[in-house]
């Protein structure tokens, strides 16, 4: 196996150097044998952008996400029909009448892989330090219906007077203070998923950032990641209580951000799975290994409104509307990804009376007008009392991310007379860093649905909100959501008009700018069945995952 990675290294280098000679043509046999020659069930799989971390309270990207969740199970996993059902936990769970309480007994033959089993200690013990604001976890406020979530968080109560109880080493029980339809669903995702403790407490601050320092109780074991590098591996995992049902032994990944790069390896049959976007898209419309899968991801621009300029709703109004969201998807992207009229995606939650789509019901909020911007952008001047403004835009370095980076750029530039924009595209994980530091004044981000409920996207924007690094503050929005929260958290029909005023509210005061819904077009081997994909939380699972002889 060590062999099979060095010749897909030794490959990806020799490509590299003639990427860009590549004519978009297939080879349909080198596709399909990507991985005949490995003797086996292994998979060389590419990624967009490179890890951040392996620890699940500190994740905040859905990359680390994606590949954590192929190591590390919680009491609950999405199935393919995207339904949450037992992992770590033996069974499903008992939930009472009031819908406050619930408890799992655990499997008796999970394990950690230094041998340890798994307990229910190891839930409580992440969770305690999910919500410890000393930890800093930015997916704390998911927690945040669980009995004493708010006032650990507000450093008003200790972590261990979470309400999670381990009754016994395979039995937890888990308290809320209202009913949380989505909860479930939360159990699934990563950032409710187990750690030893003793491991954890061993390994300090150095847990979680390279794969010497996770442990796992998964389907895989992640190796050979040193913390900061490009390539890594997931290997089967002889221990999982399920090994027998999976059949991959080894998963190599490298991060390729080049998309002519990562056609051409694929088209040599040196990976088993290429992103395309961009012209590429088009080349290969009809190739019969293209898949297409949609995303519950909005892309948007999130503003700093500590910057004195971008506090002026004109100004962001503008900004907006000189962006054409239909040319941007169609010329600029093209990889399937759809133009959007507001923050959350088409197909993603309902209304509970209707059955009416969210976003359809919504509408749009807009649209590209120049003229209109133009407006707007003199008024905003004489607000504030300036003939030209300099923002900063930062977003990721990977070749997709760049265009959209330019094209922004181009519409504001070309269309905004007096504003300049600068580009800093950086890799993935110093983009998060600069955004958890304030240090931008436009933000390009995205935001990927970790579970199915309206709410999951409107939280980012409430005041206080570990992900809402432009800072945005509104006392009405933050009442709303707070409404829907408490007082109409038993009523869906007041909850949804509660949502739906909140997104109304932050589309009018162009509090962010959605850009478009994510789709991702991949050419992937025919041969390499059984992989699940998930619109909501972890992207796709390669558990069952098989190479077809």
């Amino acid at each position: 196996m060590r062999r099979l990675k060095s010749s897909f290294i030794l490959a990806t280098t020799a490509v590299i150097l003639a990427a860009c000679g590549g004519d978009g043509a297939t080879d349909d046999s080198a596709a399909n044998t990507a991985s005949e020659g490995a003797g086996g069930q292994v998979v060389n799989y590419t990624a967009p952008t490179e890890l951040a971390t392996l620890d699940t309270t500190l994740m905040t990207d859905i990359n680390s996400s994606n590949y954590i969740s192929h190591a590390i199970e919680g009491l609950l996993k999405i199935n393919a029909d995207g339904k949450p059902v037992p992992a770590i936990a033996a069974e499903a769970g008992t939930v009472s009448e009031d819908g406050l309480t619930y408890t799992y007994k655990l499997r008796d033959d999970a394990v950690w892989s230094n041998g340890e089993p798994v307990t229910a200690n190891d839930f409580v013990f992440a969770w305690q330090r999910l919500v410890d604001p000393e930890a800093g976890a930015s997916y704390a406020y998911l927690a945040e219906t669980i009995k004493n979530a708010n006032e650990i968080m507000a450093g008003e109560m200790d972590p261990e007077e979470l309400g999670v109880t381990a009754v016994s080493d395979t039995e937890i029980t888990i308290e809320l203070t209202q009913p949380t339809p989505y909860f479930e669903s939360l159990l699934a995702f990563s950032a409710f998923f187990p750690q030893n403790e003793e491991f954890v407490t061993e390994k300090g601050d150095k847990y979680g950032t390279s794969s010497e320092n996770v442990l796992a109780n998964g389907p895989f074991t992640i190796e050979n990641w040193d913390g900061t590098g490009l390539t890594w591996d997931l290997v089967k995992n002889e221990d999982y209580y399920a090994a027998d049902e999976v059949q991959l032994e080894e998963v190599n990944v490298q991060v390729i951000k080049e998309t002519s790069t990562v056609v051409n390896l694929f088209q040599q049959g040196s990976v088993d799975n290429a992103q395309v976007t961009g012209e590429l898209v088009k080349q290969l419309a009809t190739d019969p290994n293209v898949v297409v899968q949609k995303k519950a991801r909005t892309a948007y621009i999130e503003f700093n409104h500590d910057n004195v300029y971008l506090q002026n709703a004109k100004l962001r109004a503008a900004i907006g509307l000189v962006i054409n969201r239909d040319e941007l998807v169609d010329s600029v992207i093209g990889d399937g990804s759809t133009a959007i009229g507001g923050f959350l995606p088409a197909d993603f939650v309902s209304n509970p009376t209707t059955g009416e789509d969210f976003a359809a019901e919504a509408g749009s909020y807009l649209e590209y007008d120049v003229e209109r911007a133009q407006t707007l952008w003199a008024e905003a001047k004489a607000e504030l009392g300036v003939e030209e403004i300099t923002f900063s835009l930062v977003g990721d370095d990977d070749e997709k991310n760049k265009k959209i980076s330019q094209y922004i750029q181009g519409q504001i530039q070309n269309n905004l007379e007096g504003i300049s924009v600068e580009l800093r595209n950086v890799p993935k994980k110093n983009r998060l860093e600069l955004a958890n530091q304030d240090e931008f004044d436009l933000l390009q981000t995205g935001w990927g649905a970790d579970f199915a409920d309206a709410i999951n996207y409107m939280d980012l924007l409430y005041s206080t909100s570990a992900y809402n690094e432009g800072q945005y503050a509104n006392a009405e929005f933050d009442a709303l959501i707070d409404s829907s929260k408490t007082t109409n958290a038993n009523n869906p029909e007041a909850r949804w008009a509660d949502l739906m005023a909140a997104h109304k509210l932050i589309m009018e005061d162009a509090a962010i700018i959605p850009l478009y819904q994510e789709a991702e077009t991949q050419l992937r081997n025919p041969n390499l069945k059984g992989i699940i994909f998930n619109s909501v939380g972890n992207e796709f699972d390669l558990s069952r995952a098989y190479i077809e002889e």
